[in-house]
């Protein structure tokens, strides 16, 4: 996922250089199989093909269209995050200001899906998101979790 506008410009070259790789690409070398060539050719739509989704979903982030995000479950709320901060056209450097941190500490928290964040402070960065979460949530409680017994032992 494109996080910022530097990514963004690297992620544009990087197409620009694969569109002419796959233009170089001599199918028809003497010591290339058939297979191999298929497989290069292969290796080469997918990568460009991620990389045009990427672009195009940053784009459409930064064009300002989306007002709302759906997230299936918890494991989603982190890449919402960062897609709110694209998507209200807030940089890095803004979010953190807005909670009292460094920007370096905002991209440390995107580049690890806000994995290592504390409560609290995923509560700031919704918070100066202006997000909010609405709807339901399912709990499914498994009754054999936190049971500290064990088989013949009372």
């Amino acid at each position: 996922m494109i996080q910022n506008e530097r990514q963004y410009k690297v992620t544009q070259t990087k197409l620009r250089e694969l569109e002419q790789a796959a233009v170089n690409v001599n199918f028809s070398e003497p010591n290339l199989h058939p297979r191999q060539a298929l497989s290069q050719k292969n290796s080469y739509d997918k990568l460009f093909d991620r990389l045009k989704q990427e672009i195009a979903e940053y784009e459409e982030l930064k064009s300002g269209r989306i007002k709302t995000l759906q997230i299936g479950d918890l494991n989603d709320l982190p890449i919402a995050l960062i897609k709110a901060r694209i998507a209200l056209g807030m940089t890095q450097k803004e979010l953190a200001e807005k909670i009292g941190t460094q920007e370096q500490q905002i991209q440390r928290y995107e580049t690890d899906r806000y994995a290592a964040i504390s409560f609290d402070r995923l509560m700031k960065v919704a918070g100066a998101l202006g997000m909010s979460l609405t709807g339901t949530m399912q709990i499914a409680i498994d009754s054999t979790v936190g049971d500290c017994r064990t088989d013949g032992v009372s």
